[in-house]
């Protein structure tokens, strides 16, 4: 669960079509936040970036 990173082949696959394919997946709700940006944020320490402006 903390290994995964979402991807997408865009504009290949249309984003109804990667999020129907994602969701027919069958992943446990509690990990679908990981999945989608939160191992991302982590692996590349995006919450470490100071914020713009």
């Amino acid at each position: 669960k903390d290994r995964v990173l979402f991807a997408s082949d865009y504009p290949l696959i249309t984003p109804d079509k990667w999020l129907k394919d994602f969701q027919d997946a069958g992943f446990k709700p509690e990990v679908v936040p990981g999945i989608l940006k939160g191992n991302a944020v982590r692996l590349l320490r995006l919450d470490q970036v100071p914020a713009a402006g």
